[in-house]
């Protein structure tokens, strides 16, 4: 099974041809900054705001290690946004604590600007991110790219899948724990995480599933795997894995759970382009959502489309000022009615999941409501360069891969 399969994506919204090129083959080849919302300045506010660039940092790595650089709880550092390591990328840092930020000395990490606020940035505190990707293609790819985003937006932009990135960069296995930890399964999640034998070789991750002993672990894993050593350090002191994600930040474990989400997000999302092809006409049944110039969708306003609106909203979506969504299934959330409903139920019977399974009983922390997502968007002030350099801005939370993925027809999927 691929990469793209396993995280539940297939299928395409154009039928252009695609092209050969190089993704993410140097660290500068992809560069990505976020827009942050309006942040007030405060000189004796209560926030440090630190902007932040990157190189080749996963964001929770670098965070954990940011916290351990200036001696304080990484509970006191938030962000915007997650960004995937491979790449430079420029980020927004809110710490609450009294730093100098101008002595911060990190490899791999400029401090672009700092400065003081009374507002605490969290993650979603984004309009979006304008990147820049060199996808090295012949001069002849350029007009293909072209097309191919000019048929994409005729169609109603790209699917708004989940990247490979969100479920793994080197091993695409998040959402497989996210669903033992759904399913109740802790230790075996936990366990799935130090090993998995469909991604990992490594004789460290293999030996300590021959003889799980987490001291010996503790010896064989690299120190830069500060998770997987969290997990086995609470193993050496509990003598089982049954609550280990407690030794892990929230966010981290968290994005287990959100993973699934998404893995289930992507699998309607497929399935509604192999029964339909179409992103654009909404059908009776289905919720939109409002969205703004870069694609953000207005969750607090959900239009129901019937047969008698149908129209009003298909011309909204083709006018791009509103979205089809399909659910992110939490506890909260509904199976839609009609012929959307019948795509969500038959992947959560597969699944053999049902929305209150998210209602997390032994780690309540973990818990997640659920939510919607637009199913298509379009890249924002799109422009193809020389050798295929892409310069585009994207809404919070959609995946440039998916774009790419898109023009490319799949050589991302590598």
């Amino acid at each position: 099974m691929g990469r793209e399969a396993a995280a539940g994506i297939s299928g395409y919204i154009t039928d252009t041809p695609g092209i050969t090129g190089t993704l993410k083959s140097g660290i500068e080849d992809f560069i990505v900054e976020e827009i942050p919302v309006e942040v007030p300045r405060t000189p004796a506010g209560k926030y440090t705001i630190l902007k932040v660039r990157l190189t080749n940092w996963d964001t929770n790595r670098f965070l954990m290690y940011l916290a351990r650089y200036l001696r304080i709880s990484r509970k006191r550092i938030t962000y915007c946004g997650t960004k995937d390591k491979r790449g430079i990328t420029t980020q927004y840092f809110c710490v609450n604590a009294e730093i100098q930020a101008d002595r911060i000395n990190i490899r791999d990490a400029e401090i672009l600007e700092s400065f003081r606020s009374d507002m605490m940035l969290n993650l979603g505190d984004l309009l979006g991110n304008r990147f820049t990707v060199d996808l090295k293609v012949e001069e002849h790819s350029i007009p293909l790219i072209r097309g191919t985003v000019e048929q994409m937006n005729q169609r109603g932009g790209f699917p708004n899948y989940f990247g490979l990135q969100r479920f793994g960069s080197i091993r695409t296995n998040t959402h497989k724990i996210g669903r033992l930890i759904v399913f109740g399964q802790y230790e075996k999640a936990a366990r799935l995480y130090l090993y998995d034998p469909e991604f990992d070789s490594e004789d460290y991750r293999i030996n300590f599933a021959e003889h799980n002993d987490p001291a010996i672990a503790l010896k064989e894993f690299p120190e830069r795997l500060n998770f997987e050593r969290s997990l086995l350090g609470y193993m050496v002191e509990h003598g089982s894995l049954e609550d280990a994600f407690t030794a892990l930040p929230k966010t981290l474990s968290m994005m287990f759970v959100h993973a699934y989400q998404s893995y289930i997000f992507n699998r309607i999302l497929s399935l509604r382009i192999e029964k339909y092809g179409s992103l654009i006409e909404p059908m009776p049944g289905d919720t939109a959502l409002k969205a703004d110039r870069l694609f953000n969708a207005d969750k607090s306003q959900e239009i129901q489309v019937n047969r008698l609106n149908s129209q009003k909203i298909a011309s909204m979506c083709r006018n791009d000022s509103m979205r089809v969504s399909i659910p992110l299934f939490g506890y909260d959330s509904i199976i839609s009615s009609g012929e959307p409903g019948e795509l969500e139920s038959k992947i959560l019977e597969e699944e053999k999941v049902v929305p209150d399974m998210f209602r997390i009983q032994g780690y309540s922390e973990l818990s997640s409501r659920g939510e919607r997502r637009i199913i298509s968007c379009k890249p924002v002030d799109f422009n193809v360069g020389e050798h295929g350099i892409l310069n585009f801005s994207l809404g919070r939370g959609i995946y440039a891969t998916s774009l790419i993925r898109e023009i490319t027809k799949g050589f991302s999927d590598q």
